[in-house]
């Protein structure tokens, strides 16, 4: 029996610090970034909404640090290949799609804004 109030108290103790680990970061960084999309227009990219919808930060976050305009920054030192960022996006976007989940745009026109 005590194995069993054991293990209850561990799950119930990851449950509570995921959630408190999502909340936690919401709100950090900006609401939304604004991405140079070249020459079919910038990307506003709801950096707020995705803190909401996903749990890890890390997928991003282990290739793009936190800090500002940071994917500006290494497009300039050529720390990115051509279109890294807009395929990542496009890449989890269809993926949830396919999974039947709501999820952002997939084509050019959806992100880029002139």
């Amino acid at each position: 029996m005590k194995t069993g109030t054991l293990l209850t108290a561990i799950i119930t103790s990851g449950i509570f610090l995921s959630a408190g680990i999502s909340m936690a970061t919401t709100g950090e960084g900006a609401e939304t970034i604004t991405l140079k999309g070249g020459s079919l227009g910038s990307v506003t990219f709801p950096h707020e909404r995705h803190q909401e919808v996903f749990i890890d930060c890390m997928p991003c976050h282990k290739l793009y640090p936190k800090e500002p305009q940071i994917i500006d920054t290494m497009k300039a030192e050529s720390k990115l290949k051509r279109k890294e960022v807009m395929n990542m996006c496009k890449n989890c976007h269809k993926d949830l799609a396919g999974k039947g989940q709501k999820t952002g745009p997939t084509s050019c026109g959806g992100c880029h804004k002139k």
